[in-house]
């Protein structure tokens, strides 16, 4: 949808788009939270980011969540509030790690 066509038709143009092409060694952490019920980006491209990022050597935290659409829509306010709460901790973390 982000191409304005099928990926199929312009290769070069979908692998400039994914984040997957972009991964390098001296990537920041990044903490995935994917919702499981996506209906926009599939699930498995948050697990391909994930898988690149740690062949590289940078940390890659997947998290799935449960039912979720896209950007957690579909599942109660508690669970929202736990994505939240678990990006504020990764953020956290990783930032007395680095310091």
């Amino acid at each position: 949808m982000l191409l304005g066509r099928p990926a199929a038709e312009d290769p070069g143009a979908a692998r400039a788009a994914s984040p997957v092409a972009h991964v390098t060694p001296d990537a920041p952490p990044f903490l995935l939270l994917h919702g499981t019920a996506d209906t926009r980006v599939p699930a498995a491209q948050s697990a391909r980011l994930a898988e690149a990022l740690r062949a590289a050597g940078a940390r890659a935290d997947l998290r799935p969540v449960p039912d979720a659409d896209h950007l957690w829509a579909g599942v109660g306010e508690q669970v929202v509030e736990e994505c939240f709460a678990a990006s504020l901790a990764f953020a956290r973390e990783v930032t007395s790690t680095s310091a």
